[in-house]
């Protein structure tokens, strides 16, 4: 058996190097079409996911604002129920005047908080609850949606 000569299978070495296979049609990219349709099912896809969710963030934001008030609303009434019962007694009203109740305009300034940008001071209310007998105070403080309400009693 021979081997055929080295010149001939060089000659088809060259040959099946030089030949050309076209490349196929879908490795060019994706055509336009193709892309406006892959966004348009992200789309159909997308807006049902961003609705479900929107009213977990506003009622998140909602919660946040609650908290505050509460909070603020709690720190108000701790600071009313500190004082003793002839000063409460002295400032009846609703609203009361926060600068007479604590003694000065600063100590009322204490009160006031912030809350995205916008300033808030909680409503102090002190009634009677005696019935006119006198000795028992009902002290109501309200921050926005927020409002505690106690008694104090004279002892």
């Amino acid at each position: 058996m021979e081997l055929p000569a080295k010149s001939g299978s060089s000659r088809f070495m060259r040959n099946f190097i030089s030949i050309r296979v076209p490349a196929p049609l879908n490795s060019r990219g994706f055509t336009f079409l193709e892309i406006m349709l892959v966004v348009l099912i992200l789309a159909i896809a997308i807006v049902p996911m961003v609705r479900a969710f929107a009213p977990a963030v506003l009622t998140a934001s909602t919660d946040e604002e609650t908290t505050v008030f509460a909070n603020q609303a709690r720190g108000t009434l701790n600071r009313v129920m500190a004082l003793d019962f002839d000063t409460l007694d002295n400032n009846q009203g609703d609203p009361v005047d926060l600068a007479a109740l604590f003694g000065s305009a600063a100590e009322a300034d204490k009160e006031t908080f912030s809350l995205k940008g916008k300033n808030y001071t909680p409503t102090v209310a002190i009634t009677d609850a005696s019935g006119g007998l006198g000795g028992l105070l009902q002290l109501t403080v309200s921050a926005e949606q927020v409002r505690f309400a106690t008694l104090k009693s004279q002892y």
